[in-house]
């Protein structure tokens, strides 16, 4: 099963740049928060991304 586990890698790098990616713009440019702020919600969310992405991988 090497495919599986990197197509679970993929999957959890892709979930981690999207979510840091479009958490830190939202919060940056829409909520007003200060870009430190921003970055670190960002953060958080690409955590929670990959753990989520993990999970699911981990469940098929």
């Amino acid at each position: 099963m090497p495919d599986s586990d990197a197509d679970s890698i993929a999957s959890t790098i892709v979930a981690v740049v999207i979510a840091f990616a479009l958490v830190t713009l939202v919060a940056g440019y829409f909520l007003g928060a200060n870009w430190t702020q921003a970055v670190l919600v960002g953060g958080f969310a690409s955590v929670v991304a990959a753990a989520s992405a993990w999970l699911t991988a981990r469940r098929e």
